[in-house]
């Protein structure tokens, strides 16, 4: 029996932020001034675990409740994971692939050890995983990087890992290939209803696209998609809508040469094959880049970029996207000229007043914000999972069609907010409307007022 739709704006409290507000954005540090006190620096993932409309934290293996943008310590786990619904219960659980941990989250006030309702995961030293309902029966599975033995080149296999629905998990799939795995994400770049997974890989060896065919299983279309990156040290990569077409594209972050490689998804028109396009981007060329973060932090419409840079010694960069695949570096302009040293690179807007927020090298900098318009989406599945983890959402406006999409894990373990985020550009007031495609491909749409963000549960 379907639900009937909910939909409803939650105006949240938006005391930092002025009446005018400059439009020189600038990122300023506020990790003491938020309570986070000292973060590693390693690993970060945004999800708003107790539901009260603020998004919270896990950095390492620390949680962090928000509480109306001030920080508060809850937790120590044994783990560094990426956040997602499992049981279908309402409240966000974690799966922690490098130190073998499911954690179940309980009514969003503590969280309990489920270790023994999963398989022991792939040997090795695994980096990273990821969720993802990869057969579309309404529960989150995840997939686990294999990699490798620490200073031996020997190598592990990927695995999937099947929900069954009552709480518990099974091995269900090896990947055939053995590689040096790092980082993972997920994505329906097809948009045929299923998930499709983009795996990164270290020590020159070729990137993983493995093509969801239902129940003929996962076939690895990297190359004969134009898809595996340039065989470089590859740490990460990001699914994102970076033209405003509709169709969601690749930014693959690689660690030496030839740098960050920017993949143009041609459609339906190009049978959803991907063209480089990374002449024209224009980026800095740092040897250490690691896993790249989308997020449309001056609320232009354009996803813009991340990229962190893992030595101390070298500098990270933000980048602003002009829109016609070039872009600009607006590192120092933005006050990020000095950061240095991350794996990090994850936006979340913390503090509700509608522009993103970044962490970045165990730090948090507050958007000071513009007057672009926004729009903010939390989607909630019926039908399919609750956290709606694989849903995109497009919103149309002249000629240019905003897609976001709700992910399950990025780069090594890293994962930006869950509620999705549009930048409209100039100021609006009338209302916008949104296509939601859920996974499985049912679509539904709904209006939705700028400057808000709108609860939407699938139909």
């Amino acid at each position: 029996m379907k639900i009937p739709l909910i939909l409803f704006a939650v105006l949240y409290p938006v005391a930092l932020l002025s009446a005018a507000a400059p439009q020189a954005l600038r990122f300023d540090d506020v990790t003491e001034e938020v309570g986070l006190g000292e973060m590693h620096g390693y690993h970060s993932a945004w999800g708003d675990f107790n539901n009260d409309g603020w998004v919270d934290l896990h950095e390492y293996k620390n949680v962090w409740r928000n509480d109306q943008g001030q920080f508060t310590l809850v937790a120590e786990l044994k783990g560094t994971g990426v956040w997602g619904d499992y049981n279908n219960d309402g409240f966000l659980d974690l799966v922690c692939a490098r130190d073998d941990q499911l954690y179940r989250c309980g009514l969003g006030k503590h969280f309990i050890e489920a270790n023994p309702n999963k398989p022991v995961l792939s040997s090795g030293r695994r980096y990273a995983a990821v969720w993802g309902d990869f057969d579309t029966d309404g529960f989150l599975d995840f997939y686990v990087t294999g990699s490798e033995e620490r200073n031996v080149t020997i190598f592990f296999p990927d695995i999937l890992v099947r929900n069954l629905g009552r709480g518990s998990f099974e091995h269900v799939w090896t990947t055939p290939v053995k590689r040096s795995a790092r980082g993972v994400t997920a994505a329906d770049f097809d948009e045929d209803g299923d998930l499709d997974i983009y795996v990164s890989q270290f020590r020159r060896e070729r990137n993983l696209l493995w093509q969801n065919n239902g129940y003929a299983g996962f076939r690895n279309v990297a190359k004969a998609f134009n898809a595996t990156a340039k065989h470089s040290h590859s740490l990460g990569a990001s699914f994102g809508d970076m033209d405003s077409d509709g169709h969601l594209d690749l930014v693959v972050g690689n660690m030496g040469q030839p740098g960050p490689v920017f993949l143009q998804n041609g459609g339906p028109h190009d049978e959803w094959h991907f063209t480089d396009k990374s002449e024209l981007a224009g980026i800095t060329y740092v040897p250490s880049h690691g896993a790249p973060g989308l997020g449309d932090f001056d609320n232009d419409g354009f996803l813009d970029l991340f990229l962190p840079a893992r030595k101390k010694k070298e500098a990270c960069a933000l980048y602003r996207n002009n829109g016609d695949w070039s872009f600009s570096d607006v590192t120092e302009k933005t006050g990020l000229a000095d950061l240095r040293g991350s794996r990090q690179g994850n936006w979340a807007d913390f503090d509700n007043d509608g522009d993103l927020d970044l962490i970045a090298a165990g730090k948090l900098f507050r958007n000071s914000g513009n007057d672009n318009a926004w729009v903010k989406i939390k989607l909630l599945g019926t039908e399919n999972n609750r956290a709606a983890i694989g849903a995109q959402a497009r919103i149309k406006l002249g000629e240019r069609r905003f897609t976001r999409q709700v992910e399950g894990g990025t780069g090594e373990s890293n994962q930006n907010d869950l509620t999705l985020h549009f930048g409209l550009g100039p100021p609006r007031t009338r209302p916008v409307e949104v296509t939601i495609t859920w996974p499985g491909g049912e679509m539904q749409k709904a209006t939705v007022d700028v400057n808000t963000t709108t609860v939407i549960e699938e139909e």
